[in-house]
């Protein structure tokens, strides 16, 4: 059995030793058999506590910030896999994402370039799956992982021109796209009744009624007609996306520059392709208002509903039930900014 020093001088040698133009068009099977990986494979199950866990993972990660870009790319798909078999996340994000803007700025200049002008680009670019599969199960394991992500322009900037030729790119940015982080005033004209509701990971505006009608019907804030349970297994990711589903409006949901006075008018309402981030504003407030659905009640499939990743998770989750008065004051604000 190795010892943790051995595997991890192996790792380092590994990551740091220059690919040929010959070893960036090898097949996955030989490249994961290069003698590093068995022996990792070998020393893993001699980690018996949590403690060992915490120390050694980090240290592996800790590769991923130099090197080969190719052999690094190996090496961040490792990680991504303990991170699928159950390692946190957290131990592999922050050196994943440290690593994540030199990759993508060496592949985007792999176009039109030869191994010999610019191998880094190159590496790079032929390891850049192996890279972006070890992003999306991290991105996908908690709302702060891609928050840190989206704080980095170098990632979005890097991912987002990538998408049209890189498939791995295009579903990176597609999480990033995703709404965390988000809190809005979901107010019920007709029912004096107000919500703080707090997003995560919603993709669409159809995303967001499917779950915020999950959150308020299935939460008994309101009654309302009965909720499909596989259309909001679906929208939580709790379920997979196998078949087209469909789910309606069991309310209009407008922005707050819609009539309270005369109910919510049918005639203004949110978009359904539109994201949550656009709702209007007031007075620095994201506000949603409920009312009666249209007499042609809208509906949307899952496409703009399902997740994109089995460990992705989405939810709205009511975080304060307004008290009257304060529904009341919201209610005289929107009034008198909608004269």
């Amino acid at each position: 059995m190795p010892d943790r020093a051995t595997v991890l001088a192996a790792l380092a040698e590994y990551v740091n030793r220059p690919t040929t133009a010959h070893d960036i068009r090898t097949e996955p099977g030989d490249i994961f058999s290069a003698p590093p990986f068995p022996q990792l494979v070998r020393f893993l199950p001699s980690l018996l506590t949590k403690e060992e866990w915490d120390t050694f993972v980090p240290e592996m990660a800790s590769l991923l910030r130099a090197g080969d870009p190719f052999r690094v790319s190996a090496l961040a798909l490792n990680c991504g896999s303990l991170v699928e078999q159950g390692v946190p996340a957290a131990l592999v994000a922050p050196h994943l994402l440290a690593a994540l803007p030199r990759h993508l700025a060496l592949a985007r200049r792999a176009a039109g370039a030869t191994f010999d002008a610019d191998p880094d680009a190159l590496r790079a670019r032929s390891g850049l799956t192996f890279l972006l599969l070890a992003t999306m199960a991290v991105l996908c394991r908690g709302a702060a992982f891609r928050q840190a992500a989206r704080a980095n322009p170098d990632i979005v900037t890097g991912v987002e021109s990538l998408r049209k030729e890189h498939r791995e790119a295009d579903f990176v940015a597609q999480v990033l796209g995703f709404v965390d982080g988000v809190e809005l005033l979901v107010l019920v004209p007709d029912e004096g009744k107000g919500f703080r509701v707090a997003l995560e990971a919603v993709n669409t505006n159809g995303h967001l009624f499917t779950l915020l009608q999950a959150a308020l019907l299935g939460g008994g804030h309101l009654t309302g007609e009965a909720l499909d349970d596989a259309v909001v297994a679906v929208a939580t990711g709790e379920r997979p996306h196998e078949e087209l589903l469909t789910d309606h409006a069991r309310f209009n949901f407008a922005p707050w520059y819609a009539d309270p006075a005369d109910g919510v008018s049918s005639l203004v309402a949110l978009p359904v392709e539109g994201s949550p981030s656009d709702i209007p504003q007031l007075d620095g407030q994201r506000v949603v208002l409920l009312g009666p659905p249209a007499f042609a009640s809208r509906s949307w499939d899952s496409n703009f509903f399902a997740n994109i990743h089995d460990a992705l998770r989405s939810r709205v989750t009511v975080v304060e039930v307004l008290p009257p008065e304060r529904v009341a004051a919201w209610l005289d604000r929107i009034r008198q900014a909608a004269r």
